[in-house]
């Protein structure tokens, strides 16, 4: 997937709809700009909640939850 983008005189770009679909990125997702020796990459990070099932233990099911006094403890209690 090589595709051309124009850069608009306020520096946006349009990210082609077959790489939104491929990546997942919807309208107000947040992506990562990193500079290498070769470039610029776009990147889309890692969302959190998306790796429930894969951790030791249980996942909160929402940023609230995660945030409480309690889960705060029991994460200390497993280290």
């Amino acid at each position: 997937m090589n595709d051309i983008m124009t850069v608009s005189a306020k520096g946006q770009i349009t990210i082609p709809v077959d790489v939104r679909v491929k990546f997942e990125i919807k309208p107000g997702d947040k992506l990562i700009g990193e500079v290498s020796e070769n470039g610029f990459v776009l990147k889309k990070p890692l969302d959190f909640f998306s790796l429930k099932g894969r951790l030791s233990g249980s996942c909160p099911d929402n940023e609230e939850d995660l945030l409480t006094p309690e889960v705060g403890r029991q994460i200390m209690e497993r280290t």
